[in-house]
């Protein structure tokens, strides 16, 4: 799920903050270099009380890697002028091997850093609201927290790998804040609001397609109840929970977290994240319904013979195979082959998996009239309505749960219409080739 991006020639930067689906996230992106020269903190030229440290907290924007927002740090140190800009999930598609772990979900993520003059305009320039918060944590900590950063980008300890929801920008930010207020930011966690799946799926409201693929490809795993401290996987959440903290230093003082908070930037013409998830239940049930439905009327239209009404029920059962089988292949390719953690186990194979692709040479040879083929193509169809009905059974016990119910509605109603239209079609055409009774 990430920040923004900017080109800089042949090349662009992000914050990925979408660790989900090898396709969700785009290749076409690189790292910045870290900065050449060194910043004035980690030289022992800086004073401890000179520096100010403070989060960044970028809103979502309108490609899809930057739909989560983005986190990061500035440092800067007053008495010298310096300001840098502390970036985490940065990566490079021009490394070797790249595009094969990206596949595989091996995310090899990187922090880099840049003047603060000019990552902020970038941001800015994309129309995303930026906040910047001022951390008030003590000047010996705050002399930790920079040179700690300028240790990060070194070349041997900048690589991480990335985790969609618990090691990305968010999280190491998250992290390294805990770390300077001894722990208590993860003490004052609370109970969550919901599940790691309703909080990402606040931030594809807008956009049900890709909301509905997402939620799709993704297991049972992210399900479970959470923490606000698991929240902050997401950079608005850790913003929140920042500004909330009062917490003690090491003098034994009680103070607030945030001393200041501005607003950067205010993008204009978008819409503010909702705080609950959107529905599209109904939707999703009205498209399989629909899509059901003309499956089983072409069926019995093909049952009364005819090489149009074949051909036309045929292709248009090849087109919905080709589609659930394509993407049921994938997600168990994801499944069962890769690293993709957020995929292992996912109960959505009971309503779309490799099987499916058999779908296609079964309704091409209906299509092209071989005799046979749709009882096979009505048999098949049965089987995965079966399974998908199996699948659903299985909500019956908790520690198979899986919110999986925005694909069940789309999905098991075509597979019964289809199944509908096999059947439909097969006894239609039994009836039409009985001979007929002599008067009498």
């Amino acid at each position: 799920m990430a920040g923004a991006s900017r080109r800089e020639g042949s090349a662009v930067r992000r914050c990925s903050r979408l660790r989900l689906p090898a396709a969700a996230l785009p290749l076409l992106l690189a790292a910045l270099p870290a900065p050449a020269a060194p910043a004035p903190w980690a030289e022992g030229r800086s004073r401890a009380e000179d520096l100010v440290v403070k989060l960044v907290t970028v809103e979502p924007g309108d490609p899809l890697y930057s739909w989560w927002g983005h986190s990061a740090l500035i440092v800067e140190d007053r008495q010298l002028g310096v300001s840098r800009f502390y970036n985490y999930g940065l990566f490079s598609i021009q490394k070797e091997d790249f595009v094969r772990n990206f596949i595989q979900g091996r995310l090899w993520f990187e922090v880099g850093a840049a003047a603060t003059a000019r990552e902020l305009p970038a941001y800015r320039a994309d129309n995303r609201t930026i906040r910047i918060q001022t951390l008030d944590l003590a000047p010996e900590r705050r002399l930790t927290m920079a040179r700690f950063l300028e240790w990060n980008i070194l070349p041997e300890n900048r690589a991480y790998q990335y985790d969609h929801y618990r090691d990305n920008c968010a999280t190491r930010v998250r992290d390294l804040i805990d770390r300077m207020v001894d722990g208590q930011l993860a003490a004052a966690a609370v109970p969550g609001s919901g599940t790691l799946r309703e909080q990402t799926r606040r931030f594809t409201a807008g956009h049900p397609v890709m909301n509905w693929l997402l939620m799709f490809l993704m297991s049972g795993g992210i399900d479970h109840p959470v923490s606000r401290w698991e929240e902050m996987f997401l950079p608005m959440e850790l913003e929140r929970n920042v500004a909330d903290l009062s917490y003690t230093d090491p003098q034994g003082r009680k103070r607030a977290l945030v001393s200041g908070e501005v607003t950067y930037f205010e993008a204009a013409d978008r819409e503010p994240v909702p705080a609950r998830p959107p529905s599209y239940g109904l939707p999703a049930l009205g498209l399989g319904a629909l899509l059901g439905l003309a499956a089983a009327g072409l069926g019995w239209w093909r049952g009364k013979g005819g090489r149009a009404a074949r051909a036309l029920s045929g292709s248009f059962e090849v087109m919905l195979g080709l589609a659930l089988g394509v993407t049921g292949t994938i997600l168990a390719y994801m499944s069962l082959f890769t690293d993709h953690t957020v995929t292992y186990g996912n109960r959505n194979l009971f309503l779309a998996n490799p099987l499916t692709l058999a779908i296609v040479p079964l309704a091409a040879a209906v299509a092209a009239g071989a005799r046979g083929a749709g009882r096979w193509l009505a048999s098949l169809w049965s089987l995965l309505a079966a399974l998908a009905l199996a699948g659903l059974v299985l909500q019956l016990f908790p520690a198979l749960r899986q919110d999986n119910w925005l694909a069940a509605a789309t999905l098991l109603p075509i597979q019964m219409g289809c199944a509908a239209a096999g059947w439909a079609a097969v006894l239609r055409g039994r009836a039409a080739a009985r001979p007929a009774r002599p008067p009498g």
